[in-house]
């Protein structure tokens, strides 16, 4: 594999001549493949879904798993051949359904990392193209804009005002100004190589072009570091809480499971059996499930997510999302099209004028104020209008906008003048020129009478010789462009309100602009300016925000304090942002959302998630699957720790009581399979609640609440009386162990699944949604009848299971049990219905 070696400190012209590189056309097709062979992909090391045989190899080395076999090695030297086979079997198929279980997680991550690969803007076979960063080669002439990440080590050809971010590569927390021109020697370090860039680091301001000199693990970043791609390891604040309780809970179930066996042992039951309990009841108590739960239900929303145009990026961000009581977002491309088209140009005497109408010396000026590369919506339409004109003035530099700058600086030099050519806030620049007090006056009304149409407005100005401030500069023209609102967006914005959803619109733009955009979603709300802000206490504009939805003209950091004041209320926000001056309010954010077509690599990186078509239209479906995902998991967490509860009872009972317990060791394992399986099968695969998006918004803190103490405590009262009921009254009457423990168990089969299938919706009736509703739900119905059926009928199954046959009279009582200790959750529904719909009548 070819390496360039110290190809910072080589002269640019050699570098080209070695690499065969026309830098105006780019690469030709044919040469990068042969580049791409010569000198390596643009790849690091990828951490890959992990592998069948590493997936059960994980699988066998769980906890849980090797208590099983240890259960299976104890049985065969006590002699138990049949019981070490059928735990064999249990060990097989546990591990095979959580085999399907991760894998299926895995490949969804993988595949919904796939959607947020960055592209590169590059110039191959003549035109500018662009293509996955991961396709970029050594020789690529690369365009660099701002907010751009980086997508490889790049010797700069043209440089103008490129402001540089290498914190993440050499610890420099200052930006750094890069200079194509530098001298740069063979030992100079990396921080101080001025006229390359380095993969991984992010452009901050200005634009550039430049060669790709190395890729993936030859870049700089590669030789560092790999673990840039080990993202999906990160876990999220539900994940990290359920592994603490299921560390806390394995305590106490440990504790439990040994302590029922050893007093079973000393009130005179079998050793043997003593000792196989008590590794069955360390199966059955250990939760393993609740990880697992939530991994599947954020996984599984991530995947519904994309398909509603909302990519996942960070898990958290789902967990988020289904919390989130405000909304901030900019106003362009998220609540307009993002279709920028400049209608017409107002002159400096007042005149409005159609683009074909502009002069050719105005058009020259304007084409002067705009950058080469820009990705900028309100550019580009502009840009439009003045294409094919040549700039014949030599482009020197480039100032973006910045915090209390509201205007850029194209600097250019022409027959020893210096050239200055300002584009931004229309207010500034007309009290900059050299205009009348009378028409910057008649210039002020006009832009007044644009915003109030919702225009968007951005005036240009043109200075020769002097500084480069905004002064006594000559007024070139304002640019009308209109941004039609988005289909559907008044509709989300209500749907959003009517589930307690707040949504603050923050922008750059004009107040009369961003006011009328509001009033015609539907937002009523007064304008708060930058301006006004900077003279608010925390407190004062605290206050505003109670009231106010709409601000203007805001700078960075002001966003950033509104999002960290919304925070301070107590708030989940969301925030919604595309460039490089957003990325501090998405990070300041609870949840991040980058917009996927105007944004910057810089917002994409920051944020949690990726709206793709920048759609607001989309974010009442995103918050729905959101809110379901979180439902579902503490709808299966409460199921899951009911039916744990309700099998720690009925054995405590027995063990008062001095007589043997209800479930065979082989029926304790059964029953933490099939528990575990109903958990995380039925309940992540769930429909959403019918109310979701008219309630106010939940969040999940604390997992073992009062509250939820008390709804786990009546959802397994009546199921864990009526078990007992049915072994102590075999028990007793019959004196036969095996028929007691054959009929409890087969109480709980069906018992456990009737509960969860009660359990998965709060406010809808089975009876209305359909037994049937939930596949996994019937798939287990269905399967638990024919278990129950199969290890009481057929004889041959009898000794693996510890089972019997049961009278017809016993079996009315099972099903009258059943029946009554989980339908009565499908009564009180119906009656809170009833009364729900009396109320609003």
């Amino acid at each position: 594999m070819k390496i360039l070696i110290n190809w910072w400190s080589q002269p640019l012209n050699k570098l080209i001549k070695t690499l065969d590189i026309n830098k105006d056309g780019g690469l030709t097709s044919s040469q990068v493949k042969e580049n791409k062979v010569s000198y390596g992909a643009n790849t690091l090391t990828e951490i890959k879904p992990a592998g069948v045989a590493e997936l059960i190899l994980e699988g066998v080395k769980e906890p849980m798993m090797i208590v099983l076999l240890s259960i299976g090695g104890i049985s065969l030297l006590f002699g138990k051949p049949v019981e070490a086979l059928v735990m064999a079997f249990v060990v097989a198929a546990y591990i095979g359904v959580e085999f399907i279980n991760k894998f299926r997680t895995d490949r969804t991550m993988a595949s919904l990392r796939e959607l947020t690969e960055p592209t590169t803007k590059v110039l191959r076979d003549g035109k500018h193209q662009e293509i996955p960063t991961g396709e970029v080669v050594v020789g690529d002439v690369v365009i660099l804009t701002e907010g751009v990440r980086v997508p490889a080590d790049i010797r700069l050809i043209e440089s103008f005002g490129l402001i540089v971010n290498e914190a993440s590569l050499t610890g420099e927390s200052l930006p750094v100004k890069k200079d194509t021109r530098a001298a740069v020697k063979e030992v100079t370090p990396l921080a101080e190589r001025l006229n390359s860039v380095f993969s991984g680091t992010t452009i901050l301001s200005g634009e550039g072009t430049g060669i790709v000199m190395a890729v993936g693990e030859k870049s700089q970043l590669g030789t560092i570091a790999t673990e840039v791609q080990a993202q999906r390891k990160e876990k999220t604040y539900i994940q990290n809480a359920m592994t603490k309780l299921a560390k806390t809970l394995a305590v106490l179930a440990i504790v439990v499971s040994i302590i029922i066996p050893t007093v079973g042992f000393l009130r005179g039951q079998s050793f043997e059996e003593m000792v196989l309990t008590w590794l069955a009841l360390t199966f059955l108590m250990i939760p393993g499930q609740p990880p697992v739960i939530i991994t599947m239900s954020l996984a599984l929303a991530s995947f519904a997510l994309a398909k509603s145009k909302l990519v996942v990026k960070r898990l958290r961000g789902v967990e988020i999302l289904g919390q989130v009581t405000v909304i901030v977002t900019d106003k362009t491309g998220t609540i307009t099209e993002n279709k920028m088209q400049a209608d017409t140009f107002i002159l400096e005497d007042g005149k409005q004028v159609k683009p074909q109408q502009l002069s050719k010396e105005v058009s020259g000026k304007i084409a002067l104020c705009l950058p080469q590369y820009s990705n900028d919506p309100t550019d580009k339409a502009v840009l439009e209008i003045v294409t094919g004109i040549e700039r014949e003035a030599e482009y020197v530099s480039l100032e973006g906008f910045a915090e209390n700058k509201p205007w850029r600086t194209m600097i250019y030099k022409q027959k020893g003048l210096k050239i200055f050519a300002f584009a931004g806030e229309p207010e500034a620049i007309i009290r900059s020129t050299n205009l009348s007090e009378t028409r910057k006056t008649q210039l002020l009304d006009t832009l007044k009478s644009e915003t109030n149409k919702g225009n968007r407005v951005v005036a240009y100005a043109y200075k020769e010789n002097g500084d480069q401030s905004l002064q006594k500069t000559q007024f070139l023209v304002l640019a009308v462009l209109s941004d039609p609102i988005r289909p559907g967006v008044k509709e989300a914005l209500a749907k959003l309100g009517r589930a307690g959803i707040d949504t603050y619109i923050v922008t750059g733009d004009h107040p009369t602009t961003a006011r009328t955009i509001a009033q015609t979603i539907g937002l009523q709300s007064d304008v708060l300016q930058g301006s006004e802000i900077e003279t608010l206490s925390d407190n004062d504009l605290t206050e505003k925000l109670l009231t106010t939805r709409v601000f203007a003209r805001i700078s960075p950091s002001q966003k950033k304090r509104l999002v960290t004041l919304l925070k301070k209320q107590g708030e989940t926000v969301a925030v919604i942002g595309d460039g490089v001056n957003d990325a501090p309010a998405l990070k300041a954010g609870s949840v991040g959302i980058a917009m996927g077509e105007i944004g910057t690599d810089l917002a994409k990186e920051t944020a949690d998630l990726v709206l793709t078509d920048d759609n607001y239209v989309h974010l009442p479906e995103a918050i729905r699957l959101g809110r379901k995902a979180l439902d579902n998991f503490r709808k299966g967490l409460t199921y899951y720790l009911s039916a744990k509860a309700i099998l720690l009872s009925i054995f405590i009972v027995p063990l008062a009581l001095g007589i043997p317990f209800p479930f065979a060791p082989i029926m304790i394992i059964l029953t933490e399979l099939l528990m575990d399986l109903a958990s995380s099968t039925i309940f992540v695969t769930e429909s959403v609640e019918p109310d979701v998006l008219h309630r106010e918004p939940q969040k999940i803190t604390n997992f073992l609440s009062k509250t939820v103490a008390l709804r786990i405590l009546r959802n397994g009262a009546l199921l864990a009386v009526g078990i007992l009921i049915i072994y102590l009254w075999l028990y007793y009457q019959t004196n036969d162990v095996v028929l007691a423990q054959t009929a409890a168990f087969v109480t709980w089969l069906l018992g456990h699944i009737m509960l969860a299938l009660n359990l998965k919706q709060e406010k809808l009736s089975l009876l209305k949604q359909g037994i049937f509703s939930n596949r996994f739900g019937s798939f287990w119905l269905v399967g638990m009848i024919l278990l129950s059926l199969s290890i009481t009928f057929l004889k041959p199954l009898y000794p693996f299971v510890h089972t019997t046959s049961i009278p017809v009279h016993v079996w009315v009582g099972i099903l009258a049990v059943v029946i009554a200790s989980t339908w009565w959750i499908e009564v009180v529904k119906l009656v809170q219905s009833k009364n729900l719909i009396s109320e609003r009548r």
